[in-house]
């Protein structure tokens, strides 16, 4: 059970670093800025990134609880998502967003790659 759970964790991180990279580089603006502070108000917890699958589901569900309520988009989930990524996983993340950023990776479909189908097993890669 661990080994899938490990790989369903890897799958969703990689899934969410796909689709951060597709996205153009542009400047938050004041609805951005306000987004951001609204979802920082709600206590999102943060995800350091150690061997723990269970407690990267519960950081999942916690995050998306509090975007359903912020009716946030696709891409602000994955911004402000991983705003909360913090120690192994900013790391992990922060390595990464060169090499999405090359490949021109996309934010548009990772919340359904990175829900429930991913600890599920079903997310395609």
């Amino acid at each position: 059970m661990a080994g899938r759970n490990d790989a369903a964790i890897a799958a969703a991180l990689e899934a969410v670093a796909q689709a951060i990279a597709q996205q153009p580089n542009v400047g938050a603006d004041n609805d951005e800025v306000r987004m951001l502070e609204t979802f920082l108000t709600n206590h999102p917890p943060t995800f350091k990134g150690r061997y723990n699958p269970d407690g990267a589901q519960k950081w999942l569900k916690e995050v998306e609880r509090i975007f359903r309520v912020m009716q946030c988009s696709e891409v602000q989930k994955v911004r402000f998502g991983t705003h909360m990524l913090a120690e192994e996983a900013d790391d992990w993340w922060v390595s990464l967003l060169p090499v999405l950023e090359q490949d021109g990776t996309n934010l548009g479909c990772v919340q359904k790659r990175v829900s429930g189908q991913v600890f599920s097993g079903g997310c395609p890669r």
